[in-house]
């Protein structure tokens, strides 16, 4: 089985602030949902795959309908890792912080975040049960960054062999074999 993991093209990002209190950061999150995507010159070869899975949020789907020319089926198993403030404060803290505040907090389970790490697990587990009782052997995962790098290293858990960058690339196929 082969599984081609890529991460959405790069996200247009409109208006953002770099210190922000929590209020500021939820919704910079929430918009982030909703912003275009610049497209790169992927090296994806669209004969290679025999289906291709994306998530439901636009940047990713839009990202494979540019490099993969048959049936996309899109799934929530496949979203990003949702994030949240860690604290609720009117200090402006810089995004960095917020950023890896938030997944720390994931990292811990705290109440802070609406998904932990083995939700995030689990909901990875349900889409390999997913693959795994499908026909298609050849697929394609289109997702996002952090979701992917938990995906990858429960592959590798599976006996997938195969590497991704510390913080995978927009638009880099990423290739996992078992």
């Amino acid at each position: 089985m082969k599984i081609g993991l890529v991460r959405h093209f790069k996200v247009i990002r409109l208006n953002t602030l770099k210190n922000l209190t929590s209020a500021q950061f939820n919704k910079q999150m929430d918009n982030y949902d909703h912003f275009p995507v610049k497209a790169n010159n992927v090296n994806v070869n669209p004969n290679d795959w025999e289906i291709c899975y994306a998530s439901t949020l636009s940047r990713a789907y839009e990202t494979a309908k540019t490099i993969y020319n048959g049936e996309i089926i899109t799934s929530d198993l496949l979203i990003e890792v949702p994030l949240n403030a860690f604290m609720k404060t009117n200090i402006q803290l810089p995004s960095i912080v917020w950023h890896v505040g938030g997944r720390i907090a994931w990292l811990f389970s705290s109440n802070t975040q609406k998904e932990n790490i083995t939700t995030t697990k689990q909901r990875i587990d349900n889409f390999m049960k997913i693959i795994e009782d499908s026909e298609p052997k050849n697929i394609l995962v289109v997702s996002h960054g952090f979701f992917m790098k938990v995906f990858a290293r429960q592959l590798k858990n599976r006996g997938f062999i195969g590497t991704i960058d510390f913080a995978p690339k927009n638009g880099k196929l990423y290739l996992f074999e078992k």
